[in-house]
């Protein structure tokens, strides 16, 4: 619970001692819990071990990548968004250029010995406000980040209950999938009486003195002992092997999902921070004369200015580091596989170890199964 699922280490001992607690409790006086809980041992290997471990490794997929490629995303619309701001704010602040301009010229014109208010001649301003639109944008980008932060926050959260839930979950099931099999031991004469038992071979052996089993029983039943598997078993493994290749295929798009968008947006935040900045002048060029009647001419004014700037495409603040795939991610999903891949080797023992589970606690009942089994064989027999 403290590192799969996240919980605080005094939160996952309080909860664990609790549910020790009632456990030994129940253990103690209530005799089909134990059989219960000891059959459920067994299950973690049958197709309900499978289904929650496969689960798991593709619900750790989910909720590792997902959020990790929405963390990317973001910051690569946050660096995108940084870039745009800063093109617009080097233009911006490029107005300048013809703002100092015309107040060169109207100091090159309040030369002019003939001229006494040349602001009545000539009345150019900028009036673009420059600040205002800084503040326009950097409250933008600060609006976009925070709803950026607050989605990988939201993301994250549920991911976390949702792998809370999910676990309960299965574990509730995997309890409830041991209390049906139990339950159907117990009360079902049919269930899950398939075995080919040594108890069985001798109770055949003292009615008949013939232990041979007619055909159709010879691949019906499933001997307890030996590691050979009969047609059913057979093709429940490749049933779970498809499943477990199924369940690799999903993780394994996850997986690389998260490393396309991960090199994608490197690269492309590499091929951006690149950009060289531009370069770019304004020569401003003003030559006047005039002449008055009567009077000499005069050379009034020469200007020649030359007023440069710089466009910035993509500045060191703006870049940012993406968060990499996790590594451990990888690791575990293929621990989970790997576990499954030898569930499904090991899953015919698992189920001839639960019945024998239930055989044990339940030594009465094992006999009437056998029974029944005797009277069918010898039923065929006499019917043969």
């Amino acid at each position: 619970m403290s590192l799969s699922l996240a919980y605080d280490l005094f939160v996952a001992g309080i909860i664990a001692g609790m549910c020790a607690c009632v456990m030994l409790v129940l253990l103690i006086l209530v005799h089909p819990v134990r059989c219960v809980i000891t059959v459920t041992v067994p299950s973690l290997g049958t197709k309900q071990g499978r289904k929650i471990i496969l689960s798991t490794a593709l619900l750790y997929a989910i909720t590792s990548c997902v959020p990790n490629i929405t963390y990317n995303v973001g910051r690569s619309l946050h660096m995108l968004k940084c870039s745009a701001g800063n093109i617009t704010l080097s233009v911006l602040e490029s107005s300048w250029v013809p703002k100092v301009a015309l107040q060169d010229i109207e100091k090159e014109l309040h030369k002019l010995p003939s001229i006494k208010k040349s602001s009545y001649l000539i009345n150019l301003v900028s009036n673009m406000d420059v600040r205002g639109m800084e503040r326009s944008l950097a409250e933008a980008s600060d609006n976009v980040r925070t709803e950026l932060t607050q989605l990988h926050s939201r993301i994250g959260q549920t991911s976390q209950v949702l792998k809370k839930s999910i676990a309960a979950l299965f574990v509730l099931l995997m309890i409830g999938r041991s209390v049906a099999y139990v339950k159907g031991y117990l009360t079902q004469i049919k269930h899950d009486n398939v075995y080919q038992s040594r108890q069985l071979m001798e109770a055949l052996r003292r009615v008949s003195g013939d232990i041979t089993l007619p055909e159709c029983y010879q691949k019906k039943l499933v001997k307890t002992s030996g590691i050979r598997m009969n047609a059913r078993e057979l093709k429940r493994g490749l049933w779970g092997v498809l499943a477990l290749f199924n369940y690799a295929l999903i993780c394994g798009l996850m997986l690389g999902l998260d490393h396309l968008v991960y090199w994608s947006l490197q690269n492309l935040l590499s091929w951006a921070s690149d950009i060289p900045e531009i370069h770019a002048a304004v020569h401003v060029v003003m030559k006047i004369k005039g002449e008055y009647i009567g009077f000499i001419p005069h050379s009034i004014s020469d200007m020649y200015k030359r007023y440069p700037y710089t466009v910035r495409m993509m500045p060191p603040g703006c870049v940012h580091s993406l968060s990499a795939p996790n590594r451990s991610t990888l690791t575990s999903i293929c621990v989970f596989l790997a576990t499954s891949f030898l569930i499904v080797l090991g899953e015919v023992f698992a189920r001839r170890l639960r019945r024998k589970v239930c055989a044990s606690f339940y030594r009465s009942r094992e006999e009437h199964r056998t029974q029944y089994l005797l009277w069918k064989i010898l039923e065929k027999r006499q019917a043969r």
